[in-house]
C-alpha cells in the first residue's frame, strides 16, 4: 500500500515544533558550521579543462590524466578536511534520530551520548547508503532518488529497533518499504532535490562574488546562507524518515 506522501510530511511539521527548540540546538553546531568552514577554507575541487580546438586523442588523454592529478592533489589537501566536516555532520544526524525517536524524554546532551555510541555504525550505514544513491543520481536522477528512498529508513532503524550491523539495518529498510518505493522517493526528493534548489542561489551569488573580487564579508554571507539550507534539509530528512519509519513499522512487518 503507498505511503500518503502529505500525511508523513505533516507528521514530520509535527515532529519539528514539538522539540523544535532541541532540535536547533543540536543541528546548529553538526550540520551548519562544519559546512560553513569548508565552504569558507577550502576551495572548490578543480574541473577538467576545456579541450583544445582541433586536439586529438592524445590531447584528450593527457587533459584527462592532468585533471586526475590535479584532482588527486587537491583530495591530499584538503580531502581529510571534507571528510571530518561529513563525519560530524553524520554524529550530529544521529543524535537527531535519537532525540526525536525518544518522544521528547531526551535531553541534547543524552540524545547526543547516544549518537555518539551508535555513530561508527551509523556512519558505515550512511557511507553505504550513499554508494548505490550516487551512482543512480548520476543515472539521470530519478534512480538515484528511488534507491535513497528504499533506504531512507536506515536511521530510523538503527535506533528504534534492535542493535544491528550497517548492512542488516539497510536490508530491514528496503522490507519495510517494499510496495512504497514511488512515495518514498518522493519523499526523498523533498529533501534531496529540496536542499539543492535551495542552496542553488547562494552558490550562483558565490560564483558572481568571486568573480568579482571576493568580498569576504559578502562570501562570509553567501556561504552562511548555503549552510543553513543544508542544515535545513538535513534536519528535514531527519524528521521525514522518523515520520515515515513510524507508519510503514506500525504495519507490522
Amino acid at each position: 500500500m503507498p505511503l500518503p506522501i502529505v500525511a508523513t510530511l505533516r507528521d514530520a511539521w509535527s515532529l519539528f515544533r514539538r522539540d523544535r527548540d532541541l532540535l536547533i540546538r543540536l543541528a546548529a553546531p553538526f550540520l551548519f558550521w562544519p559546512p560553513l568552514a569548508v565552504g569558507l577554507l577550502v576551495p572548490d575541487p578543480p574541473l577538467p579543462a576545456e579541450p583544445a580546438p582541433g586536439g586529438g586523442q592524445g590531447e584528450a588523454t593527457a587533459r584527462a590524466m592532468a585533471w586526475f592529478d590535479s584532482v588527486g592533489t587537491w583530495a591530499g589537501h584538503y580531502g581529510g578536511l571534507y571528510f571530518a566536516a561529513y563525519a560530524i555532520g553524520m554524529i550530529g544526524s544521529a543524535a537527531l534520530f535519537a532525540l526525536v525517536l525518544s518522544g521528547g524524554r531526551f535531553s541534547v546532551g543524552q540524545a547526543l551520548r547516544l549518537g555518539l555510541r551508535v555513530a561508527p555504525r551509523f556512519l558505515l550505514a550512511m557511507i553505504l547508503v550513499a554508494l548505490p544513491t550516487g551512482v543512480g543520481m548520476l543515472l539521470y536522477i530519478l534512480p538515484g532518488l528511488y534507491v535513497a528512498g528504499r533506504l531512507m529508513l536506515v536511521g530510523p532503524v538503527l535506533f528504534a529497533e534492535r542493535r544491528m550491523p550497517a548492512l542488516a539495518a539497510i536490508a530491514r529498510s528496503v522490507v519495510l518499504t517494499r510496495g512504497t518505493g514511488l512515495s518514498m522517493a518522493a519523499l526523498a526528493g523533498c529533501t534531496y532535490l529540496g536542499g539543492m534548489i535551495a542552496a542553488q542561489p547562494f552558490l550562483l551569488l558565490g560564483d558572481r562574488i568571486e568573480a568579482s573580487g571576493g568580498n569576504p564579508v559578502a562570501m562570509a554571507l553567501v556561504q552562511g546562507g548555503a549552510a543553513a539550507a543544508g542544515m535545513a534539509a538535513g534536519l528535514a530528512q531527519v524528521l521525514i524518515a522518523v515520520a515515515a519509519y513510524r507508519r510503514l513499522a506500525s504495519r507490522g512487518i
